[in-house]
């Protein structure tokens, strides 16, 4: 539920590259929507073509951030043209068993997914991330437009959680940084090592003094990991 304006510090300490950061469909600006205005569904298979289509136009490093990450692993390991390597922190492995019991819960994705339980979920997502305090300030307008975003929230969960065929990190030849914070939670630490240990040409970075939100916390360190990988290319 990140918005693309919320790398902005990041990008600016990476002057002399041009820097692409977008919302995924059915967030902010690349609304997805039905003719009353509604969001629909959408899935990782769609949020993969956005992806390539973008990387597709010139050589490109990648950071993704959290499901952006998860995404940007499975574009390296389906070899897509001019992906050169990528940073993936806290990436979701959702079809890994045991990663968390949205793994075993999650709705099928071609089940309708009701709004009042969608909306509930985005409002606790939102204020795990922002807190109840800055959650109660925000605009009834926001406050409602990311609550009605759920529907989005949950379907591209949905189907991550049931990828098929799933990811296989070994299959991946671009150079990467597996990247979490120093209090990760478990399944993160375990996600984090998984990968580094999978995939051929991998480094695994820890980030101190952060959470989850290291872009906005820690903003020079993520252009310090893309000018990492940037030189080992």
């Amino acid at each position: 539920m990140d918005r693309a304006t919320s790398f902005k510090r990041a990008a600016k300490h990476l002057s002399g590259y041009e820097v692409i950061s977008y919302d995924r469909r059915g967030y902010a600006t690349s609304p997805f929507q039905d003719i009353n205005g509604m969001p629909k569904k959408v899935s990782w298979q769609i949020h993969l073509r956005d992806l390539t289509e973008i990387v597709n136009e010139k050589p490109t490093v990648v950071f993704g951030h959290s499901y952006g990450g998860t995404l940007t692993l499975l574009a390296a390991e389906r070899r897509v043209e001019n992906l050169l390597g990528l940073v993936a922190f806290e990436s979701p492995l959702s079809w890994i068993p045991g990663w968390s019991t949205w793994s075993t819960n999650s709705a099928d994705p071609s089940e309708a997914i009701d709004l009042e339980w969608a909306k509930k979920q985005a409002k606790g997502f939102m204020i795990s991330m922002i807190g109840e305090d800055s959650w109660r300030r925000l605009p009834p307008s926001t406050k409602r437009s990311r609550e009605i975003e759920g529907i989005t929230m949950l379907s591209e969960m949905s189907s991550m959680s049931h990828l098929s065929p799933v990811l296989d990190p070994s299959q991946i030849k671009v150079p990467v940084i597996i990247a979490r914070s120093e209090q990760a939670p478990e399944r993160h630490v375990k996600g984090s090592d998984y990968l580094a240990n999978t995939i051929p040409d991998s480094q695994i970075r820890i980030v101190s003094n952060t959470d989850h939100g290291v872009h906005l916390k820690r903003p020079e360190t993520v252009a310090e990991l893309v000018r990492e990988i940037i030189a080992r290319l």
